[in-house]
């Protein structure tokens, strides 16, 4: 076996996974650094990066000599329950580099074309790289993956119309309504929670509040779009009117609860749109039990945006064709003597 057959990639995602088999899987970002040295250490990892996001839990390792990858499956198995042992999938050597390129440039989402998943391999990559999980095979992996997906999105067209789930998330928003108008409650301040309030305020929704556990932190995303900034607390006693509210909190556990929106229910007389875009959720499932209360997962917004994907298929073609032929250009690097120091592609 070669150096870089020893690559390996093994995780679940939305094609396989329903959301609470993705949910007992994910790493939370304070986590994956403890994560990866318990892995490396433990299963004797030459290098390692973990991928979790909304869509996807995945680790991309590079095996000792003469090691197997049963570690990794058994580390996915042990927490997606029986019910999810059929959806763990394992790829190897140029399979594995195939699968990263074809996440990079958007064509493993569910939304086709995805621009976020880039950051977010981005993210991934350098927090293991800064924690010194990495080495040639995922280094050179990493950036050419990542170059390889700005390069397949500017020479097609997969971005055009719905390319993220926080426009997703607004689009499922804006049908709610008639007219232009009403109000949303966005809780979070991340990139996606960002990226919902930029396509409601594109949407003319004149009505956006932004709720974050750091009144800065919103004002700094609500300030230049118009919208209002909030506390959390502020935000949640707005349900008590607010007709749809965008949760994107970064937290281990459901934080809005049944029994914390119950009252605030109670005394609405419309109804109340919640979409979740949280992995682990934010939204407690039993919320949609709730009189006039509806609770839209990644699940749900998945189906509801399908639609809007079928005109991309000339260019989804296109790019899974761009796609192949940079992972095998990079492959090809890999198998090179190591101490050849180009990589494949750049990332910046």
């Amino acid at each position: 076996m070669s150096d870089a057959e020893r690559i390996v990639a093994v995780g679940i995602n939305h094609l396989g996974a329903p959301v609470a088999c993705r949910e007992r899987a994910a790493v939370p970002a304070a986590r994956v650094p403890e994560a990866l040295a318990e892995l490396q250490s433990s299963l004797g990892l030459a290098e390692c990066v973990i991928l979790s996001t909304c869509s996807r839990v995945e680790f991309f390792a590079v095996l000792p000599e003469g090691g197997e990858p049963q570690g990794l499956v058994d580390w996915f198995a042990g927490r997606v329950g029986p019910e999810g042992l059929s959806s763990i999938y394992l790829h190897r050597g140029d399979a594995a580099v195939r699968h990263l390129f074809r996440v990079a440039s958007g064509l493993d989402s569910w939304i086709i074309g995805e621009s976020e998943i880039l950051a977010q391999i981005k993210q991934a990559y350098q927090l293991a790289q800064q924690n010194r999980h990495t080495g040639r095979h995922l280094n050179r992996l990493f950036q050419s993956a990542l170059a390889a997906g700005k390069s397949v999105r500017a020479r097609t067209g997969i971005q055009n119309g719905i390319h993220s789930i926080g426009g997703a998330a607004a689009l499922v928003a804006k049908g709610i309504f008639r007219e232009p108008g009403g109000e949303v409650v966005v809780f979070g301040a991340g990139q996606a929670a960002e990226a919902v309030v930029r396509h409601l305020a594109a949407k003319n929704f004149s009505r956006i509040s932004v709720a974050n556990r750091t009144l800065e932190r919103a004002a700094a995303v609500a300030g230049p779009l118009g919208a209002e900034a909030l506390t959390l607390e502020q935000g949640l006693a707005r349900l008590e009117k607010a007709e749809v509210a965008v949760f994107s909190l970064s937290t281990e556990e459901a934080w809005l609860t049944r029994e914390a929106l119950e009252p605030l229910a109670r005394g609405r007389t419309r109804s109340l749109f919640v979409v979740d875009l949280g992995l682990p959720r934010n939204v407690d499932p039993g919320c949609a039990k709730l009189d006039g209360v509806y609770v839209y997962d990644l699940d749900d917004l998945k189906r509801m945006v399908r639609e809007s994907m079928d005109g991309k298929s000339a260019a989804k073609d296109l790019a899974e064709v761009l796609a192949a032929d940079e992972a095998a250009k990079c492959w090809t690097e890999l198998n090179k003597a190591p101490c050849a120091p180009k990589v494949c592609g750049r990332a910046s």
